[in-house]
């Protein structure tokens, strides 16, 4: 069994994974993980049920988010590591965008309604127990009913983006994704830079200041990381990664297969430090000369 290291990329039943996430915390320690982080999509619901198991197992849990966003036309997903969970601001935001997930689901259950398929949105809302609504959610939900024969065919048959059911959703722009990440305190990463972007696109998304790279994730190539790692280290940007493990039911299980090591976590809350930083000279500056301090 591999030892140490760090796993930044994890999903728990609060969004699409499907453990929860005392249980992701305690799979991650029988790793021999000394640092996770729960970045569930567009919610931080299980931030402090991961932290309580993290401070019974000596487990460093740090606080994260994966939010959708769009920069010059593509879809790219986000990491949100280290801000206060209890940012009203963040919270607020979050809430609006699990209210889209909730009419997203809606338009995907009335094309499949239009499809022929008999799915309902109640059946929806019980595949994903609580958790913030996704296609996971649905697909489970299709194949639960018997509408499908397995979890990725109702992808391919129906949500992939060109299927007959698939609808797009609002997402954030850099700039806003940005302020509420940083406002809250936090360090906002590109996830799985190459999913989404060409090399050129990732290098511009750097130079208009996006504060670190996921280097490490089972679908970018060894070349994509070496690239990745090349250019984080030239404009002095952290290099993280992960597993993007969503539980046993959501492909390979591989969790404790891919880890960064545990310098990476401190080389973000020193990020973390300077965003602070920056943010205390900025409201000093707000509050100009002549004031009572």
């Amino acid at each position: 069994m591999l030892g140490g290291g760090a796993d930044l990329h994890l999903h728990s039943r609060h969004s699409d994974g499907t453990f929860h996430p005392a249980r992701l915390v305690e799979l991650s320690a029988g790793h021999g993980l000394e640092a996770v982080s729960l970045t569930d999509h567009d919610t931080v619901s299980g931030v402090e049920e991961a932290r309580e198991a993290g401070r019974r197992l000596g487990v460093r849990v740090l606080s994260g988010v994966e939010l959708s966003a769009e920069f010059r036309g593509h879809e790219i997903h986000l990491l949100g590591y280290g801000f206060d969970p209890g940012d009203p601001v963040l919270l607020s935001a979050l809430k609006g965008f699990r209210r889209e997930r909730e009419r997203r689901a809606e338009r995907i259950v009335a094309r499949l309604n239009d499809l022929g398929v008999p799915l309902r949105l109640e059946q929806v809302f019980e595949a994903a127990d609580g958790g913030a609504l996704g296609r996971p959610h649905l697909a489970d939900a299709l194949l639960r009913s018997g509408m499908v024969s397995s979890f990725q065919g109702a992808f391919e048959r129906y949500l992939n983006p060109g299927c007959p059911a698939f609808v797009s959703r609002i997402r954030f722009s850099l700039d806003q994704a940005r302020e509420v990440i940083e406002g809250a305190g936090g360090l906002l990463i590109l996830a799985h830079p190459h999913l989404n972007l060409s090399s050129a696109n990732i290098r511009l998304l750097v130079e208009e200041g996006i504060g670190g790279l996921e280097t490490v994730h089972p679908k970018l190539k060894p070349s994509q990381s070496r690239e990745l790692e090349d250019l984080a280290e030239r404009r002095g940007i952290p290099a993280t990664g992960g597993s993007d493990c969503h539980g046993s039911r959501r492909g390979p299980m591989r969790l404790g297969l891919l880890r960064v090591p545990l310098e990476t976590v401190d080389r973000i809350e020193a990020a973390l430090r300077g965003i602070g930083k920056r943010r205390a000279r900025a409201m000093a500056g707000a509050a100009g000369p002549g004031k009572d301090r």
